[in-house]
């Protein structure tokens, strides 16, 4: 994250996120203490990777300043607590609904989100139905990958390397109905948890079998 920027950089970063409409060349070689020479080499290279972007043009009256603002990929490398909100919000489900209401909630949750991508597998075959999932998957940031069947085995599996909340499933193993909720929908089968990386296996997979 924002660690494996070097501190001149780091420096620039936090400088534009205490500043959130962004600040002008001149305003962060005073706050960094550098050229604005060495400024702009900086300010180019964030740039380019998507971390900065220009903010809005003023004039106080000569040359308009051109000012420089995170953008939304640059305000992601800050850190997150995305993982504890999660926790309390599962853990209030649980304390309003119990375990097996979290299970209904999250497999409900699976299927709406499933909605959002759904349209473009109408009428595929399932080798289609499959590419298409492991694409979205893989946006989500599962590492996931299809696992070709033997012959006596149809369809082929989909493999998952990453548990995308590893922590909070190892509190509320229930949040894997949100993958099998998902996957359902996605390919219109049957799913079967055949191996969990929670449960200690290398991978999460997952097998299908037409409804």
């Amino acid at each position: 994250m924002i660690e494996t920027f070097g501190k001149t950089q780091q420096n620039l970063l936090y400088a534009l996120q205490a500043h959130k409409l962004g600040l002008t060349m001149d305003a962060l070689a005073e706050t960094l203490t550098i050229t604005r020479t060495a400024v702009r080499q900086h300010l180019t290279t964030l740039k380019q990777q998507g971390f900065i972007e220009k903010g809005q043009r003023l004039s106080s009256g000569g040359r308009p300043s051109q000012f420089y603002r995170l953008s939304s990929k640059g305000f992601d490398l800050f850190p997150k607590q995305y993982s504890l909100f999660s926790e309390f919000l599962l853990k209030a489900i649980v304390s309003e609904k119990g375990e097996e209401g979290l299970s209904n909630w999250l497999y409900q949750l699976g299927t709406q989100v499933a909605q959002n991508f759904k349209p473009t597998t109408t009428n595929e075959n399932m080798h289609r139905r499959l590419i298409h999932t492991v694409n979205i998957m893989n946006t989500l940031a599962y590492d996931a990958k299809i696992v070709e069947a033997l012959p006596s085995q149809t369809p082929d599996a989909i493999e998952a390397m990453n548990c995308v909340y590893h922590d909070l499933a190892a509190h509320y193993p229930q949040v894997c109905q949100f993958d099998l909720a998902l996957l359902a929908s996605l390919t219109e089968s049957e799913v079967l948890h055949e191996k969990c990386i929670q449960k200690g296996d290398n991978v999460c997979r997952f097998c299908f079998k037409k409804k």
